[in-house]
């Protein structure tokens, strides 16, 4: 019997952050433009960024938010929130919400663990002086753009970026 070897081009991850929103409509619209729908796009940011709102506030701040990103993502995009004792409110939405939402001994979201965003990004193959950068610019309220993309591609990507 002959075995069949299959080659697969490797999935890269690159993350980049933008202190606005617009900042971000802006890119993801230019990336959607000049990839036609190739990349794997995912927004992780804090929610209410600067201030402690009331929880019928929260949920309205929740509700637009989301409402933005699926106007910028499209409706079947997935979007959900989660809180980081470290961090705060997070929300996430894209392709690796799973990720954040994957349930730890029954009771606990893996983005819910102090060390769960820094663990995810890590296992995503980012560096580990990356996803400290990463960490610190949520926590200075600014939006991560994770784009999963071929290794191919990622020069176009970074070229868009420069």
């Amino acid at each position: 019997m002959k075995a069949i070897l299959l080659k697969q081009e490797q999935q890269i991850f690159s993350i980049n952050s933008y202190q606005k929103l617009w900042q971000l409509k802006t890119v993801i619209h230019q990336l959607n433009m000049l990839t036609a729908n190739s990349l794997q796009l995912s927004v992780l940011g804090k929610l209410n960024q600067n201030v402690v709102l009331k929880s019928s506030q929260n949920e309205q701040a929740n509700t637009e938010l989301n409402q933005n990103l699926k106007s910028i993502f499209g409706i079947e995009t997935d979007f959900a929130t989660f809180n980081n004792p470290e961090i705060g409110t997070l929300f996430i939405t894209g392709t690796v919400v799973s990720h954040f939402l994957q349930e730890m001994y029954g009771s606990k979201q893996l983005g819910e663990f102090p060390s769960g965003p820094y663990g995810i990004l890590r296992g995503l193959g980012i560096t580990e002086k990356n996803t400290y950068n990463c960490l610190q610019d949520l926590n200075n309220n600014y939006f991560l753009l994770i784009i999963r993309c071929q290794k191919r591609e990622l020069k176009f990507v970074n070229e868009l970026f420069q």
